[in-house]
């Protein structure tokens, strides 16, 4: 049956509220999709919405969501919509309206169903997170699933898969197609107990593995032919050093240049983007390594000339950890205690291409949080963001919880009490406390006795504690508690 563009919401009521569900929208937040299929007769760019693609056919093209997924729920936050109002646009002004694009959970069930949708004339965006997808999906034919797999074959074959015979695979299948008329099973889903195993074992080890593929809910690919499209001619740039260079700043200054010089290899356009790079360094011993400068976001190089910032404080973490790795390694020997560098090479190996109305479109939104700004900083910094939201809990472990950055607040509460008695502890907690002596000798201060839910411990007085500063005789603070029963145990450190 053919699919309905815009599906009309249910409404749920009840004697005081009335709840609308719409069947289209994905079940939960993290039903993120990893894959997406596209089709479309138009020529456009295949990078999108992802660096990472395989070329299906000529008009259907794959991509790995996984690599940019971060990036793309940033903007659903910003947008604060669906994720399918964030990815139109810009699948729009790649391939116009025309376009047919099925996300899922892994590439044989966005091309399952896009054969599906092909065949009904469908156009426009498909989640299967979506329960009107995912229901549709469930009643997918016999007809369906092995035309699919004729697709499979010669990329199969492509692909040199380990195992694989063309003859003796379509030996299998006419033997499945005849087991499934046998007993009468209208839909692959209709045998959904059926273990991919017992496939196996029966009908070979590559039936067993397309079947797995039907309901998987990993994003590996289990062995799925996926070949990466190759981006062509990727820019780069070398230099040779006149003169052995083991001061940083030094190499920043040539850094620079080189990044400029990336920049005039390729068309200077906003939308394009950079998810990684590689940097080959030579030593001065010959030995060359090879590094990478990959970004938590896609980063454009030419929005961020002439100082090149955010690649500038990738290229020095890396080159930190770098020498600390290269010093211990050669501790024994008679070296430079910088190992000086003779050449490198620069490369941009993954690149997307994000077209310049998608940042005017978050930029016209107004929002107390600049995506733009954080986007940009958790580029330039070594570890990744952490946001945390209050619980009301006197326990200290209890009392937040790690959220996504922007994340919707939850429903108020009078958190007075919560936050004030939060004053005095530490930024930093052990994941496990630590059994300690009873302090003597030492600075203690004592903070505050707090008790949570004493009704659920057989023994009530396990459930107080008594929290103290806790100073040695260096002056470093620690966070720790005494129990009920005069146990002591330390919770955290102060900075």
């Amino acid at each position: 049956m053919p699919r309905l563009q815009k599906t009309m919401p249910v409404i749920i009521s009840g004697e005081s509220s009335a709840r609308i569900i719409d069947l289209g929208e994905l079940r939960g937040e993290d039903d993120f999709p990893a894959y997406v299929a596209i089709h479309s007769e138009q020529a456009g760019s295949p990078y999108a919405l992802s660096p990472t693609v395989m070329r299906w056919s000529e008009n259907i093209h794959l991509s790995k969501l996984e690599d940019c997924r971060q990036f793309w729920l940033n903007q659903k936050k910003k947008l604060r919509c669906k994720l399918q109002q964030v990815f139109d646009p810009v699948l729009r002004h790649h391939y116009g309206d025309a376009y047919l694009a099925v996300f899922a959970g892994h590439p044989w069930q966005c091309l399952l169903y896009m054969q599906y949708q092909l065949q009904h004339q469908g156009s426009g965006f498909f989640f299967l997170q979506s329960r009107l997808d995912q229901n549709i999906y469930r009643r997918l034919d016999w007809d369906n699933w092995f035309s699919t797999q004729d697709q499979l074959v010669g990329h199969l074959l492509a692909f040199n898969a380990k195992g694989f015979r063309e003859d003796s695979f379509r030996g299998r299948q006419s033997q499945f197609k005849r087991f499934i008329q046998r007993i009468g099973v209208a839909t692959p889903f209709a045998m959904k107990q059926a273990d991919a195993n017992a496939i196996a074992r029966r009908f070979g080890v590559w039936m067993g593995r397309i079947w797995s593929w039907n309901s998987t809910g990993s994003s590996e690919l289990a062995l799925f032919p996926w070949i990466e499209l190759e981006q062509g001619k990727h820019p780069c740039v070398t230099r040779d050093l006149e003169y052995p260079v083991n001061s940083w700043a030094f190499i920043e200054v040539l850094l620079r240049e080189d990044f400029s010089r990336l920049c005039d290899q390729f068309y200077r356009d906003d939308g394009e983007h950079v998810n990684r790079m590689q940097w080959q360094i030579t030593l001065f011993n010959d030995q060359k390594i090879n590094v990478e400068l990959s970004f938590r976001h896609p980063y454009s190089l030419h929005r961020d000339m002439p100082e090149f910032n955010t690649a500038i404080y990738q290229a020095r973490y890396i080159y930190d950890d770098l020498i600390g790795k290269l010093q211990a390694r050669d501790s024994d020997l008679d070296l430079p205690e910088t190992m000086p560098f003779i050449a490198w090479q620069v490369e941009v190996c993954e690149r997307i291409q994000l077209p310049p109305m998608l940042w005017e479109l978050f930029a016209r939104q107004s929002d107390q949080i600049d995506y733009q700004q954080i986007m940009s900083l958790q580029n330039k910094l070594p570890v990744a963001f952490e946001c945390y939201h209050s619980d009301p809990s006197f326990y200290p472990e209890q009392s937040f919880q790690s959220v996504s950055i922007g994340t919707e607040p939850s429903p108020p509460f009078d958190d007075y009490q919560w936050s004030g008695s939060s004053s005095g502890r530490p930024l930093f907690y052990y994941a496990d406390v630590q059994a300690i002596d009873v302090p003597s000798g030492m600075q203690k201060f004592f903070l505050e006795r707090n008790s949570n839910q004493w009704w659920l411990a057989e023994d009530a007085l396990q459930s107080i504690r008594d929290y103290f500063v806790l100073k040695d005789h260096k002056g470093r603070a620690s966070w720790v508690y005494r129990d009920g029963n005069g146990n002591w145990f330390k919770q955290g450190e102060y900075c």
